[in-house]
């Protein structure tokens, strides 16, 4: 089995089946380390008392196709991963950086066995398909993996031009997907190996956030990744952007090629042998140039998965609307829990405008029209409900400019391209669950003092990701509630396909973790509580559900609001539409 050795390695404090007898020796006086064919296997106990492994699952070439990784004698599973190569000033800083770098980090319960059968949380970090890791702030899933009676895994992938730009001298040239194709290839071998660290095959959930949950999005349609999983999350998902065809990837690969040192190779050879510092420089230059010249490239997302290819035959997304039945996944068979944060556009307002700025109708149109091009400005500007005000000065809050462009980037690129797709969804027989952050926990990159982001009430891209994972350094004790209620609905829907957790359904915490005399049914009422609202099936706008800390459905404020008819999509399309 392909990935035995891979998840071999994460055996915690387990008893080995007669039926399948392994070299191995269990250290009973030391959590999570056993021996393994001579190897000693030593992970680490969180502070949440989950054995934390670190586990190369793959290995590849530069511009190759990743392989399991056989060998286990020269890893370390008690360290953290190094990060694949990517610009720096990002969330590494701290971590290592290495093309040696197809890692899951992997989080199991301490009293798992082999006959547990735990549902299984496989996580794919997001950074724009260019940066972000296993060890990105936040991506510790010990506290879900021990509260939630689960195994939590966090997977790396190649990234940029590394994982989605393979030169025409490679083999993968025409099907550059490569860090697509490292995500099913390491699917697949949780598939094959999970039951022996106490996992079920059968209970895999993956999700992922912005554009870790695009790479879920790409997996709808992709042959290779049949009957993986069994439900997905996609937090933050851009779902605008499509993917880009071949001939948008064959215009950004001359313009990235044509640049030194990668010009003067004229084999794969040569391209293997320039450090990895200088493609990266080089891959820089590329993002900040590129989307000037090649039509069709999200200013954020200038290299992506590429479909007419193998690993991705269409845009997932146009086949939705097209013709459901045709996706790998078709919704009937796939449920999806999706959400977005209300101010999915504030980070991109303030990393464009570090203070308030004067109400000013061209600046307005010019910066909307970098991010979607003139003409979709133009409607967006010319839209009373996107439109600045006719005054000067900065607002009757003092920052109008800003909160508008956060409104009109949050609808147009995030907000009303999820609830279309899950209309579709569910229009197409599938179940889907819509939620929208009203709350949540300050990410680092939004967390400079007086930024757009850190004022009280917004919630911008990334602010989900702490409280997803029960993570907030230092939380309120909002924060704390918060992060309650989205551990009850996520590991109820990784559990029971279904976010609303039910008296009845099976427990999420640890048998081990029950007092005696406690029963789950008495858990599961005191987990719940009486505030918790149904979470409705998405029908319509109407059941767009508020993930805040109050858990009744209830919202502050303005609270969740809705999409203009007939604009986003229609009047101002989508990037898929047009690009397609």
């Amino acid at each position: 089995m392909m990935m035995v050795p891979f998840l071999l390695s994460l055996l915690p404090c387990l008893t080995i089946s007669s039926a399948f007898a392994l070299p191995s020796l269990i250290n009973q006086s030391a959590p999570c380390t056993y021996s393994f064919w001579n190897t000693e296997v030593k992970g680490s106990v969180t502070s949440d008392g989950a054995c934390r492994y670190t586990v190369e699952y793959a290995k590849a070439e530069r511009w190759g196709e990743s392989s399991i990784n056989w060998d286990i004698s020269n890893q370390s599973f008690s360290e953290l991963p190094p990060a694949c190569p990517q610009p720096s000033g990002g969330y590494t800083s701290g971590s290592s950086i290495s093309e040696d770098c197809l890692f899951a980090t992997v989080y199991i319960p301490q009293s798992a066995n082999t006959s547990s059968s735990l549902p299984v949380f496989v996580w794919v970090h997001g950074g724009s398909f260019m940066e972000g890791s296993a060890s990105a702030p936040g991506l510790d899933g010990s506290k879900l993996a021990t509260k939630g009676n689960m195994i939590v895994i966090v997977l790396q992938y190649r990234l940029g031009v590394l994982g989605f730009l393979a030169p025409s001298s490679a083999a993968a040239w025409t099907d550059p997907n490569l860090g697509l194709r490292d995500v099913i290839l390491a699917l697949k071998g949780i598939n094959q190996g999970i039951r022996f660290v106490g996992g079920d095959a059968d209970k895999v959930t993956i999700g992922g956030q912005s554009s870790g949950a695009s790479l879920i999005r790409a997996l709808w349609g992709s042959p290779a990744a049949k009957g993986l999983f069994r439900a997905a999350i996609l937090q933050s998902d851009p779902m605008s952007y499509g993917f880009a065809t071949q001939s948008i990837t064959a215009r950004v690969r001359d313009t990235f090629f044509a640049q030194q040192p990668l010009a003067s190779c004229t084999t794969l050879d040569c391209l293997r042998a320039i450090p990895v510092s200088q493609i990266i420089t080089a891959q820089t230059q590329l993002t900040e140039t590129v989307i000037y010249s090649v039509q069709g490239l999200p200013i954020s997302e200038p290299i992506r998965p590429t479909y007419e290819s193998v690993t991705l035959p269409q845009d997932p997304t146009k086949q939705l609307f097209d013709d459901p039945s045709t996706l790998t996944f078709p919704p009937s068979n796939l449920p999806l829990l999706i959400t977005t944060v209300k101010n999915e556009g504030g980070s991109a307002a303030q990393g464009m405008f570090a203070k308030p700025v004067p109400i000013d109708p061209n600046t307005y149109y010019a910066t909307l029209a970098a991010l979607v091009g003139p003409q979709r400005a133009k409607s967006v500007v010319s839209n009373s409900h996107y439109a600045l005000p006719n005054q000067t000065g900065y607002g009757a809050r003092g920052d109008t400019f800003r909160e508008s462009f956060d409104k009109a980037v949050t609808d147009g690129i995030w907000k009303c391209p999820n609830r279309d797709v899950a209309s579709k969804w569910a229009t197409a027989g599938g179940k889907v669950w819509v939620g929208e952050w009203e709350q949540g926990a300050t990410y680092p990159g939004n967390a400079d003092d007086g930024s757009y982001c850190s004022t009280q009430g917004r919630v911008c891209h990334e602010d989900d990701i702490y409280t997803t994972f029960g993570t907030a350094p230092n939380p309120s004790s909002n924060t704390s509630v918060l992060e309650d209620n989205i551990f009850t609905y996520w590991s109820s829907f990784i559990n029971h396909l279904d976010p609303n957790p039910s008296v009845g359904k099976r427990d999420c915490v640890p048998p081990s973790s029950l007092s005696q005399g406690t029963t789950a049914r008495n858990i599961q009422v005191e987990k719940r509580g009486t505030s918790n609202a149904a979470w409705e099936a998405y029908t319509s706008e109407e059941d767009v559900f508020p993930l805040n800390s109050s858990g009744d459905g209830s919202v502050d404020g303005e609270g969740v609001t809705t999409c203009l008819e007939g604009f986003w999509g229609v009047e101002s399309q989508y990037d898929w539409q047009l690009y397609g």
